[in-house]
């Protein structure tokens, strides 16, 4: 098995094969194929494209190391347990100002409207679930 010292060369060979001297041409019936140089972005539904996004998220897994998990590649669920339904929330709303905070330094930006919360109960919790919003970043959830 290679060490990660010799396995970074072939890695950023194979992702700059990805990046590197690319070139595009829109075809329409009956036009002139035509390329343009290309020198932003990756190619749609290009295998490097979801792997260059969990590589540069990976940081954020280090500030909440068992309560955050990857959905999808560009999705995050935040997962909290407590003895409180007052306690998860601010649990929830602490750890997602430390993401925040450590995305923005990475460039990395959350959508408060995409955002969803699952309370689960267990069959020994009589009381019924707090109607106590949720907020984050000021927004009532």
């Amino acid at each position: 098995m290679m060490s990660a010292k010799e396995v970074y060369p072939y890695l950023v060979s194979w992702t700059r094969s990805f990046l590197w001297a690319r070139s595009c041409c829109l075809l329409f019936q009956d036009s002139p194929k035509v390329f343009a140089p290309v020198s932003v972005g990756t190619l749609h539904r290009s295998p490097v494209s979801p792997l260059l996004v969990v590589i540069c998220v990976s940081h954020l897994y280090l500030e909440i190391p068992f309560g955050l998990t990857l959905s999808y590649v560009d999705d995050f669920a935040l997962t909290v347990s407590s003895t409180s339904y007052r306690s998860n929330i601010q649990l929830l709303q602490k750890h997602y100002a430390r993401i925040k905070a450590k995305g923005s330094l990475l460039g990395v930006g959350f959508s408060i409207a995409k955002t969803e919360l699952i309370y689960w109960r267990i069959n020994r919790d009589m009381d019924p679930p707090s109607s106590t919003p949720i907020s984050l970043d000021s927004a009532l959830l």
